[in-house]
């Protein structure tokens, strides 16, 4: 039997359960994950049946968005050593040769089997995640329907865990400017706060203008944000969480990111409709139906 471990960031997370949820037999992959995606998980089984799925959560010491050893930033804090003790403890007490150990990518993945003296095989070998996802679990998914009606509801998603991918305020603006002309209704929604960035990521003291018609709205957990996502008939956003929550609650989606980015992680459906667009690069064509 698999056994695979998810303690990477909420989206790869997302990306996971999406692949395993639509296999053949999603029972027979035994998922082990980190406690603090267990909010994100019982937000989406409120709307998404995950009966079929076999999922254990278990508090390796991430409080954060990933195990810091998977980071730059938070690399050498005190406690990511705390983080691979309760790894490594976990296997003491759970070591079965009847299981295949797998885990999401294979970025430190030698330094990671070295500190937790324990072997895994990597499913991200490569580059495109949602390829080799697609190419480990073999699911098959409903496509996306993408029609958006002449008063259809935009929402915007600004927010990334990176600063460096928050939407630029210049950006958003020329989004609701032609959301606007197209008489669509837009909703811009932020986690916690309001935080304008620049197309350099940096924060801007520069205000909307009063003259712009859009609804301004601040989400503060999962399940305000699954539920803004399911009100919405088409989501613009970040290479972020919220992108991956829309791709699997079926909302046609847009990715807007900054200039030079990889798309390693652009869903099925934005690369398919070529919808996506770096910041530095972005015009009024750029998103089809509001050109």
């Amino acid at each position: 039997m698999r056994r695979l471990f998810l303690i990477r960031a909420y989206g790869d997370f997302i990306i996971a359960i999406r692949a395993i949820l639509f296999s053949p037999q999603p029972s027979s992959i035994k998922i082990v994950a980190s406690e603090h995606f267990k909010p994100l998980y019982t937000a989406l089984a409120k709307v998404i049946d995950l009966s079929s799925l076999q999922v254990e959560f278990q508090y390796f010491e991430i409080n954060s968005a990933q195990l810091n050893l998977f980071t730059d930033r938070h690399l050498l804090d005190g406690s990511t050593i705390k983080q691979l003790k309760s790894i490594r403890k976990y296997f003491l007490k759970n070591s079965d040769e009847n299981f295949e150990d797998y885990i999401e990518h294979n970025k430190r993945l030698k330094l990671f089997q070295f500190l937790t003296k324990h072997e895994f095989e990597p499913i991200i070998k490569k580059s495109k995640v949602y390829n080799e996802y697609n190419l480990f679990f073999n699911p098959i998914f409903k496509e996306i329907e993408f029609k958006i009606k002449n008063t259809g509801r935009i929402l915007i998603l600004p927010d990334a865990r990176i600063q460096k991918r928050n939407l630029p305020q210049e950006i958003v603006q020329e989004i609701i400017h032609l959301s606007n002309e197209k008489n669509y209704q837009v909703q811009i929604a932020y986690f916690k706060r309001v935080s304008q960035v620049d197309k350099k990521g940096k924060v801007s003291s520069v205000q909307f203008k009063t003259d712009l018609i859009f609804s301004q709205k601040v989400y503060n957990n999962f399940d305000e944000l699954i539920e803004l996502i399911q009100a919405a008939d088409f989501v613009i956003g970040a290479d972020s969480l919220p992108i991956h929550l829309s791709n699997l609650l079926q909302k046609p989606h847009f990715i807007l990111y900054p200039s030079h980015g990889s798309k390693a992680f652009f869903t099925p459906f934005a690369l398919e409709h070529k919808f996506y667009a770096e910041f530095g690069q972005f015009e009024q064509e750029s998103i089809p139906f509001l050109s």
